[in-house]
């Protein structure tokens, strides 16, 4: 438990319907696995703000919820939704003397968790969660890092072709998402959605290596336990380094 005497550091960012970036998700419990103490709550726009413990690990996580959103399409008028989500991990950070902005959860309503789990072939419980556990992240571009949720969205597709991915502990290869979005097991790197998953992953902790012979990637660690779903998504977990950055975990 965090005291006043300890330093702490501040984690924000959207909540968001996956394959819905018009759509915030408001109301969302947010938590970390290692303080369950600590929570936060989205607002309207589903943005929240949520004090850690500096120099811990912490592992992001939003609590499954239904509620009325508003979907916001670029084009016409916003409109009312009545929506479940369904609950994903982050990556796990090391806080390390600053401030996490744009720590997104990119979370998808039912029909979107069944129709991936079906296409991937997920052993889930009677609860509808996995019996083991799954790894997803996008090989994410510089353009979405350190910008705001518009132009993030702007950006989009934010992937980057032509890389891979592995896990240390060695995990099976992962499936890439195609142009659609859709998991293709055809596929051998990414395409320009960037999408890479492993759907069946046991318990334990996996560090997350994306390579490619023009970029260069972060990588990331993913805490796995049985039921979880990590959704290391952009704009960390294997994002595009700059020329000369160095970052992992």
């Amino acid at each position: 438990m965090t005291t006043s005497t300890e330093s702490t550091v501040t984690l924000s960012g959207r909540a968001y319907e996956f394959g819905h970036m018009d759509t915030a998700i408001s109301g969302a419990t947010i938590r970390v696995r290692e303080y369950p103490e600590l929570s936060a709550r989205t607002d309207g726009s589903g943005d929240y703000r949520l004090t850690v413990p500096d120099d811990s690990e912490v592992t992001p996580y939003i609590e499954s919820g239904s509620g009325i959103n508003v979907r916001r399409p670029r084009e016409g008028d916003p409109f009312e939704v009545e929506t479940h989500w369904n609950e994903i991990d982050l990556q796990t950070f090391r806080t390390g003397g600053r401030d996490l902005e744009n720590v997104n959860f990119q979370t998808p309503p039912d029909a979107e968790f069944e129709a991936l789990k079906a296409l991937l072939q997920v052993p889930s419980g009677e609860d509808g969660r996995p019996l083991q556990s799954v790894i997803v992240t996008t090989a994410c571009a510089l353009n979405v890092r350190g910008v705001d949720y518009d132009t993030f969205w702007l950006n989009t597709p934010h992937g980057v072709a032509g890389a891979t991915a592995s896990t240390e502990p060695d995990l099976p290869e992962p499936v890439y998402f195609n142009e659609l979005v859709i998991p293709d097991s055809s596929r051998t790197e990414t395409s320009a959605d960037g999408g890479i998953i492993w759907p069946i992953v046991p318990p334990g902790t996996y560090l997350v290596t994306t390579i490619s012979p023009d970029d260069r990637f972060a990588t990331f660690t993913a805490t796995c336990a049985p039921g979880r779903i990590i959704n290391a998504n952009p704009p960390w977990g294997a994002f595009q380094l700059d020329a000369g950055e160095t970052l992992s975990g």
